[in-house]
């Protein structure tokens, strides 16, 4: 089956990516985490030899867009509307460019791994629907076959909360989508976010990754004053 990638991502811009993490190492630094996320995210795409567009927001961001993730790549502008209508219109996008799957996933995901894309892609052998539940109550990852693609999953959402991998789910098999299931995996949301990626189990998986050396290079006072935020460095 023609399996494309999707990636969905914003311009590096301070201020516009990672506002949550920025309440905690400031904007500059959650830049760079971004920076470095986007980084392994298109490794794992690479990895995965899947056919990869990246949707990219604001519509008019391309060319920073492109000096963070390269110029031999495909880009398309992120649909108008909210996050659902977004990932919706990549979706759809794909349909109608003749893919005969999709899968969507964000550009903040440092544990991304072109395996587990590529096992994502091969469930939709079998199912209508794939999903990466994340460890918040959202997910990092939904893929669809053309035949079980399924707009109302992105409709009415709660968004940004630990309702959203359930409720789709819940819209998912009462439409009579087969799913499924790929590991759950951590977001990188915010400062507790960061500060358990840079503990085990976490750490050791991201050792020799972007993201990895972000962390490696973050100074220990980058929190602010909460012992809550704080990184467990070496």
């Amino acid at each position: 089956m023609d399996v494309r990638l999707l990636v969905c991502l914003k311009a590096p811009l301070p201020g516009l990516v990672k506002t949550r993490l920025a309440a905690g190492i400031g904007p500059e630094a959650a830049l760079g985490a971004y920076r470095a996320m986007v980084a392994d995210v298109l490794a794992a795409a690479d990895a995965s030899g899947l056919p990869t567009t990246l949707h990219f927001a604001p519509t008019d961001a391309l060319p920073a867009v492109r000096d963070l993730c390269g110029r031999d790549r495909t880009y398309r502008p992120q649909a108008a509307g909210d996050l659902g209508a977004r990932m919706a219109g990549a979706l759809a996008d794909a349909f109608a460019a003749g893919a005969g799957a999709a899968l969507l996933v964000g550009g903040d995901l440092p544990l991304l791994t072109g395996s587990l894309l590529a096992r994502a892609a091969g469930l939709l052998a079998t199912a209508d629907a794939v999903l990466g539940p994340a460890t918040d109550g959202g997910y990092y990852a939904i893929g669809f076959t053309r035949a079980g693609f399924c707009r109302e999953a992105f409709a009415d959402m709660p968004w940004s909360t630990p309702a959203v991998a359930g409720r789709t789910l819940a819209v998912l098999g009462r439409t009579g989508r087969r799913v499924a299931l790929l590991p759950a995996l951590p977001d990188c949301d915010t400062p507790a976010d960061l500060a358990a990626l840079s503990r085990p189990p976490w750490r050791e998986l991201l050792a020799g990754t972007a993201f990895g050396a972000f962390l490696a290079a973050l100074p220990r006072d980058s929190f602010d004053h909460n012992p809550a935020y704080r990184l467990s460095m070496p």
